[in-house]
């Protein structure tokens, strides 16, 4: 049977230390990056909305952290999905390995994904 978490610090305390560590980090840096955003649990892993709207998934893995959707190239950072390449994974999803996370391109990809569609 799969856990279903309550919250955000539930889903938290289930991982290793390792993705743990990466995923708190991100989640830092999501309410740093993203005003307005709030937590919650959705598909079983890390969600941050905004005005009811699902922006981003996290979800830790044993060797990657992984963020769903892949944002889109935004006007202000054309590169960015470029720059995104190597850590494209399958429709929609970037895995970032755990021991070398890109905080630049990670802080970057979330400011991407919270602008305003």
């Amino acid at each position: 049977m799969v856990q279903k978490y309550a919250d955000v610090d539930a889903y938290l305390a289930d991982l290793e230390p390792g993705p743990a560590a990466a995923v708190r980090a991100v989640r830092g840096w999501v309410h740093e990056e993203i005003a307005g955003v709030e937590e919650t649990i959705a598909y079983n892993m890390a969600t941050f909305t905004r005005e009811g709207r699902s922006l981003l998934h996290l979800a830790g893995w044993r060797t990657h952290l992984a963020i769903y959707p892949e944002p889109e190239a935004p006007a202000d950072d054309p590169g960015l999905v470029l720059d995104l390449a190597p850590y494209a994974s399958g429709k929609g999803t970037l895995r970032f390995g755990l021991r070398a996370l890109d905080e630049p391109l990670v802080r970057r990809t979330l400011r991407a994904l919270g602008r305003p569609r």
